[in-house]
């Protein structure tokens, strides 16, 4: 394995330069537009997030952004409560770039359609009491029933101002809308008139949030599950519909479509006495019942075993689900499309199950002792040991294990990784095995950032080479043996305030009979102590919490450790637990020195 690797400025300026894949699956968006000022709600982010690239159509000749967040658009433009970008103007613009999600006033010299490619935006709710919000409605457009705006906004309407309710930019003037009015054009944006102080978090019937902060459910490296919580913010039960449409061809540039996400949710079973989570296939449409207030968890992965890998770059699964209340019971109608529609993309990278059986990279872990050896008698003041049979342990005992493997094969036990990114737009990340590395990288990259893990279960030491099998080949073994010196400051014998702890005769601090006690026998203060580490792979998931990850980003199985001189030559101490390894990182390369 090639564990040297020569880290030059210039890297992190090619690493700048590689394209980045594509995180997206793709809708169009088709907004009717009237002669005059059209109040519109954007729900993809776009694909080319240009003015002049969305607004490409002549009739459009100037466009206000709603900018209350006072968001900034990445052009350095002025920030205000609204920013206004002029097609031909004396005026300068004040934006130039179009953020999904928000809501925008369209100024057209004749009726035209507004189509906009890109991805679900995640609906974004927040409205500002005792003003006037310019907000977007989550609904579809209806077919066999619909919802009034009053409706919609029922939820929140004791932060609604007694009179009057709502207004809705038609031509050249704002209109009051009464309380039957239906919602029949998703796309609009409404004014919302509000009373009373302070901020309120506005989504509709369905709160929605990707866990992180994410703008999409990807899966590029791992199938760890990922979560959308969806709360019911009404007073009334509400059923929760989630189907899955097509993602259309995505833009030039942004990769290939493979075909579907197919999905795995995860559920509870109970049917072994314990909790243990299972994935199940998921079906759609998915429906389930949420109570009032309440919070459901829709925790997936994808199910690499019906999607074929695709190693053509830049290839992917890509989906979107469609999230709404259809079928949901309001007032005394079951509505058939229910009163909202939210969309939410997903993607799986078409080479995900082929990097799933690629062992090389980064594994972190637990192991869990169980057993341990002792003395057959207790009573003796020389016991008989046994070496070799094991009894429970009344508590188990944990800790960290760390595993890197390159892609040769060859697998290390680590005690401590630093994984090091020169930048935050860095494609991967640097695995630095020490601390004086990692303080080069410092040097190297003072903009970077750089995460430790350590385990407090082995030495300061050299990266522990395991040999003897193959690193997630069920039934094999790997094993290392590494050393404890009896001046070791991490021997259990040593003692850094107890002098006499050294080996050294008390009257001449000359070394005593030998210079180790590596037999661990005879007259010495302090004894070498030698372990052998064997980790064993098994099979199958022995808590089945894996399912079909398992010994493809999840691996694990039994360990053992043999630790010899804590007690005397032939009496190692013997113990034996699971140990369970997960892929954080693909680097398959140790970073053991850094070059300026």
């Amino acid at each position: 394995m090639k564990q040297t690797k020569r880290l030059y400025a210039a890297l992190a300026l090619i690493a700048g330069l590689l394209p980045v894949a594509a995180w997206a699956q793709w809708m169009e968006q088709s907004i009717p537009l009237v002669a005059g000022w059209n109040a519109i709600h954007l729900k993809v982010n776009p694909a080319e997030t240009a003015c002049s690239t969305v607004f490409s159509d002549t009739k459009i000749t100037q466009v206000s952004w709603w900018n209350r967040d006072r968001l900034d658009d990445g052009t350095g433009s002025a920030v205000s409560d609204f920013c206004t970008w002029y097609r031909n103007s004396a005026e300068p613009s004040t934006f130039g770039r179009v953020i999904g999600g928000k809501r925008y006033l369209v100024k057209t010299t004749a009726a035209t359609t507004l189509k906009v490619k890109g991805t679900p935006a995640i609906p974004n709710g927040k409205i500002y009491l005792g003003e006037m919000n310019l907000v977007g409605v989550e609904v579809p457009t209806y077919t066999s029933d619909s919802t009034t705006y009053f409706e919609y906004f029922t939820p929140f309407a004791s932060s609604l101002a007694s009179t009057p309710y709502f207004f809705i930019s038609t031509a050249n003037e704002s209109v009051r809308l009464s309380d039957s009015v239906k919602v029949t054009n998703p796309s609009k944006a409404i004014w919302l008139s509000t009373a009373g102080e302070g901020e309120a978090t506005y989504m509709g019937p369905f709160e929605l949030a990707l866990e992180g902060g994410s703008a999409v459910m990807a899966w590029t490296t791992t199938t760890a599950a990922r979560s959308l919580t969806i709360k019911n913010v009404t007073s009334a039960a509400r059923k929760l519909t989630i189907k899955r449409e097509t993602s259309l061809t995505p833009p030039t540039g942004q990769g290939t479509l493979a075909g579907a996400v197919e999905l795995t949710i995860e559920s509870i079973d109970w049917s072994a006495g314990y909790a243990k989570r299972v994935y199940k296939p998921l079906t759609f449409p998915f429906t389930t019942n949420i109570a009032a207030g309440a919070t459901f968890d829709f925790r997936v992965r994808p199910n690499l075993a019906k999607m074929p890998v695709k190693t053509t770059p830049g290839a992917a699964y890509q989906s979107i689900l469609a999230i709404s209340d259809a079928g949901s019971k309001i007032g005394s109608e079951t509505r058939t499309e229910g009163t909202c529609l939210y969309r939410v993309g997903v993607r799986s990278d078409g080479a995900l199950a082929a990097s799933q059986i690629n062992p090389a990279g980064l594994w972190v872990g637990t192991v869990a002792l169980a057993q341990v050896n002792r003395a057959k008698t207790l009573g003796s003041a020389q016991p008989e040991w046994d070496a070799e049979a094991l009894m429970t342990a009344p508590h188990p005992f944990q800790f960290r294990l760390i595993v890197h493997v390159a892609d040769d094969g060859t697998t290390t036990v680590l005690k401590e990784v630093f994984t090091a990114m020169k930048s935050a737009s860095a494609p991967a990340a640097d695995l630095l095995t020490d601390k004086a590395t990692a303080i080069a990288f410092r040097g190297l990259y003072p903009n970077g950032t750089i995460r430790r893990t350590a385990s407090a279960n082995f030495p300061f030491m050299k990266p522990l080479t395991l040999r003897g099998g193959e690193f997630m080949s069920a039934g094999s073994e790997l094993s290392a043996t590494f050393t404890q010196a009896y001046d070791d400051k991490t021997n259990p014998f040593v003692h850094a305030f107890h002098p006499q702890h050294d080996n050294l005769a008390f009257n001449n601090k000359k070394p005593s009979k030998k210079a180790s006690g590596d037999e661990g026998v005879g007259e010495y203060e302090s004894w070498g102590v030698t372990r052998t580490v064997t980790l064993k792979f098994l099979a199958d998931d022995p808590s089945d919490a894996a399912g079909d990850n398992w010994n493809r980003t999840v691996t694990g199985g039994e360990y053992t450790e043999r630790v010899q001189g804590l007690i005397g030559l032939g009496k190692p101490i013997i113990t034996r637990g699971i140990f369970r390894l997960s892929k954080v990182n693909d680097t398959a390369e140790l970073t053991t020195q850094v070059i300026h």
